[in-house]
C-alpha cells in the first residue's frame, strides 16, 4: 500500500485501534456474507451450513469481545463525553458539524460531533447484536430451539442486524469518501520536505 493510501487512513496516530477497526470491520463483512447460509438447526450437523453455522457462532462470540475492547479504548482514550454527550443533552458539536456541511465542507471529527456520534452508536449496534445472538446461542443450547423465548431472542437478532448492517455499509461510504477526499487533497497540495 503506498505511502499516500496508508496516511489517508483512519487512526493513523493509533496504529492498535486501527488494527481492531480493520479486524472488526472483516467480521462484521464476514457475518453479513454468511448469515444467509446459516441454519440454527445445523449446529450439530457435519455439514457445510453446519461449519458455516459454526463460523456465524465463533465469530459472534469474537465480536463480542472486540466489541467490549474498542468501547472500553473508545471511554478510555477520549471519555464518555466525547461519543456520548448527546446522552447529556450536549449537542454543540453536533450544530456545530451541521453548520460546517451548509457550508459544503465535511466537518473534522472532534468532541460531541457528528463522526464521534456515529462511532459511539455504531459499537453500541455491534455490541447489541452481537450480545443478542451470543444469548440466542445460549439459550438455544440449553433451552432448545423450540422454546418460544429462544424464537424470540433469535427474532430481535436478525432485527437488530438491520441496523448493523446500516451502519456498516453507511459507515464504510463515509470512510471511503474520507480516504478520497485526504488522497485528493494530498495531491492538491503535497508536503515536501
Amino acid at each position: 500500500m503506498n505511502e499516500q493510501l496508508r496516511n489517508a487512513l483512519p487512526h493513523k496516530d493509533t496504529p492498535f485501534f486501527r488494527v481492531l477497526h480493520i479486524i472488526v470491520a472483516f467480521l462484521i463483512l464476514l457475518q453479513i456474507i454468511n448469515s444467509n447460509l446459516t441454519e440454527s438447526s445445523s449446529l450439530g450437523d457435519p455439514t457445510i451450513v453446519g461449519i458455516v453455522t459454526w463460523i456465524h457462532v465463533i465469530s459472534g462470540f469474537a465480536l463480542i469481545v472486540l466489541g467490549f475492547v474498542m468501547l472500553v479504548w473508545m471511554l478510555v482514550t477520549r471519555g464518555f463525553r466525547y461519543y456520548y454527550s448527546w446522552l447529556t443533552l450536549d449537542f454543540r458539536g453536533i450544530t456545530e458539524d451541521i453548520k460546517t456541511f451548509f457550508s459544503l465542507r465535511l466537518p473534522e471529527a472532534h468532541a460531541g460531533g457528528i463522526a464521534a456520534l456515529i462511532q459511539g452508536l455504531g459499537v453500541l449496534a455491534l455490541l447489541g447484536v452481537a450480545l443478542c445472538g451470543g444469548l440466542w446461542f445460549v439459550l438455544n443450547a440449553n433451552l432448545g430451539a423450540s422454546s418460544v423465548l429462544v424464537r424470540d431472542v433469535l427474532h430481535f437478532h436478525k432485527f437488530l442486524t438491520v441496523f448493523i448492517e446500516t451502519y456498516f455499509f453507511a459507515h464504510g461510504a463515509m470512510g471511503l469518501l474520507h480516504i478520497f477526499l485526504t488522497v485528493r487533497d494530498q495531491r492538491k497540495n503535497p508536503v515536501t520536505e
